[in-house]
């Protein structure tokens, strides 16, 4: 028997849209994540190797203020000129000032910073920075998912909304009054 209203499975086509829809989220989740796992190169000369999942949840340490700063560079010795390189006196006397100025505090901390930085901290920053932007890209990807859904829930809702018993010309209601 020929019956084009069976040939045609509506359930089939909402499958395939429930599947494609699926997919296109979870490739955007891809996209939204990309920046965190995937590895970049960090360091002076770019030689460690950071991900970001992994990396960016380290505690970041604070560098010399500006007050340090200056101590190190009241205690810190002016570099030698040619005359005094030349001069082993001269020189001697400038690596016991170099050596005194090293052993100060705040020297010993800004090199252990720098040590810090240059070393295992190289992948801290970077790798916070990927994880906020995979962060407001799932955020965003959250966004448009909720409200294409509560867009589709109300347009849903609209279609199947219960007519109303009068006609929709026909006015306002009015009470009898006695």
């Amino acid at each position: 028997m020929f019956d084009p209203e069976r040939d045609d499975d509506p359930g089939a086509r909402l499958f395939y849209a429930r599947l494609l829809t699926v997919a296109v989220v979870a490739a955007a989740a891809c996209v939204a994540l990309w920046p965190s796992v995937t590895g970049f190169p960090a360091g002076p000369d770019h030689d460690t190797g950071c991900v970001a999942i992994t990396d960016g949840w380290h505690a970041d340490k604070a560098g010399s203020t500006a007050s340090e700063i200056a101590a190190i560079n009241a205690a810190s010795p002016a570099p030698p000129t040619p005359e005094q390189q030349r001069d082993p006196a001269a020189m001697a006397r400038w690596r016991a000032q170099w050596q005194a100025a090293q052993s100060n505090p705040a020297v010993q901390r800004a090199h252990a910073y720098e040590a810090w930085v240059n070393g295992p901290g190289a992948c801290v920053r970077e790798s916070r920075h990927r994880l906020i932007l995979s962060g407001l890209g799932l955020g965003g990807l959250a966004v448009i998912l909720a409200g294409a859904t509560f867009a589709r829930r109300t347009r849903m809702n609209l279609r199947h909304a219960p007519q109303s018993s009068r006609e929709p010309d026909a006015g306002p209601v009015r009470e009898r009054v006695r």
